[in-house]
């Protein structure tokens, strides 16, 4: 099982969501993404909303000042 990074600090919508599906798309199987997140919207809803549409995990976990981490394992 692969584990991947997405720092998509300072961007914002639709932006986000279109980088982390990118990057999951070469993702197999139990492979793991962080996403480091500074934008609210795509930090609590859209990034999760997405992931778990597509059956996937996705942990979302607040870690400073406007910082979140979220991660996802694809199923």
């Amino acid at each position: 099982m692969a584990q991947a990074t997405l720092d998509i600090c300072g961007k914002v919508c639709p932006y986000c969501l279109l980088a982390v599906r990118k990057a999951t798309n070469s993702m197999k199987s139990g492979d793991t993404l962080k996403v480091l997140c500074d934008h609210p919207p795509a930090a609590t809803e859209s990034i999760p909303e997405f992931a778990r549409g597509q059956g996937w995990s996705c942990t979302v976990n607040k870690t400073g000042p406007g910082i979140w981490e979220l991660t996802i394992t694809k199923g």
